[in-house]
């Protein structure tokens, strides 16, 4: 869902646009502090709100924000939870981590950590196959839920219960033909709501179906082993460590990626430098440390004026979360690494396309 939303956040221009962001417990008696948590913030953006605007032309997005607090369920959250507020736009987003807790009115919605829940991996699909069975899982983290959509499939062919060491020419064209199918339907439901595919079964069933699979770059990484009696439970907790570790090679390699970059010259590093390259369309990858914001004022079209503190309409709460959503309206990818990584290029960088 996270990809999905992130586009419609994306897709929002209209000041105000307000970002509610905290930090939640998912389990009692922490939870309890959640709604108390929310009130304060709502009142917090309410006050920003009356102090820029009349009331009388404030009043319906108030209204709305209101409606939207109101309505969530304290003993359901997350880590993590944003509010995004328009005068034509309401949306509530549960994110897998703790997030710093902050009020944004600007011109777009502080999308950042709707982007680093894409990035991190914390959502994906698993699909556990064996000759009989394809069953499919939507995952977050360690917590799955078998999808009914289309699954599971079963496998009526009468080959399905032999040794897979003893098929024949014929009989693997047939099994290869049924996760061709398994496939297609993977990718209608990836098609609507787009994460990763963690594959989950023996080795010659994974490399079958790794041959037929129309759109290998969407599996993720795989996991080993007979799961033919695996509870979707047990299945969510084997596969999230695997994914974890995959997640972080990517970002040791987009590091590795970038001294490459450097030794190139071929790369953009502190935060004025970067928005000017990212501009110019010629950001192929920009990492950026998690805890990285930076509240400024844009002028002259490409000049940075750096500020303690967000100054209302005309500035930028948070450049950082500005120029990543710059950089994917322009074709680029976003990472955000961990706190320190980036310590030499003033805890943003980009490489460079050209």
């Amino acid at each position: 869902m996270n990809q999905i939303v992130l586009k419609k956040l994306m897709e929002v221009n209209d000041y105000p646009c307000v970002s509610i962001l905290l930090p939640t417990y998912r389990t009692a008696p922490d939870n309890q502090k959640n709604a108390i948590r929310i009130r304060n913030l709502v009142r917090e953006a309410e006050e920003r709100l009356l102090g820029e605007f009349p009331k009388r032309d404030i009043t319906p997005l108030i209204g709305k924000m209101q409606a939207l607090a109101n309505n969530i369920d304290i003993s359901r959250t997350l880590d993590g939870l944003g509010l995004f507020i328009s005068k034509d736009f309401a949306e509530k987003v549960d994110l897998p981590f703790r997030v710093r807790e902050r009020v944004i009115i600007d011109k777009t919605f502080a999308t950042r950590d709707i982007i680093k829940s894409v990035n991190r991996g914390t959502r994906y699909y698993l699909l556990a196959i064996t000759a009989q069975k394809a069953r499919l899982m939507s995952c977050f983290r360690d917590d799955a839920v078998e999808i009914s959509d289309g699954f599971p499939v079963e496998n009526d062919m009468e080959f399905a219960q032999f040794n897979l060491s003893d098929l024949s020419r014929e009989k693997k064209k047939k099994l290869k033909e049924f996760y061709n199918n398994v496939d297609k339907r993977v990718l209608e439901i990836i098609k609507k709501d787009p994460e990763k595919l963690v594959l989950a079964g023996v080795e010659k069933n994974l490399s079958l179906y790794r041959e037929v699979a129309d759109n290998k770059d969407i599996i993720l990484t795989q996991l080993s082993g007979n799961f033919d009696n695996a509870s979707v439970h047990d299945l969510g907790k084997k596969a999230w460590p695997k994914v974890k570790e995959k997640m972080q090679e990517v970002r040791n390699e987009a590091l590795e990626d970038l001294n490459k970059a450097v030794s190139n010259g071929k790369y953009a590093s502190g935060l004025s430098q970067v928005w000017n390259f990212t501009s110019q369309g010629r950001t192929g990858l920009l990492l950026i440390e998690e805890d990285y914001h930076q509240p400024a004022k844009l002028e002259n079209q490409n000049t940075l004026t750096f500020l303690h503190k967000p100054q209302g309409n005309g500035t930028m709460d948070d450049a950082v979360d500005e120029v990543a959503e710059l950089a994917i309206n322009k074709g680029g990818r976003v990472l955000f690494v961990e706190n320190g990584s980036l310590k030499e290029h003033e805890k943003i960088a980009a490489i460079l396309r050209y």
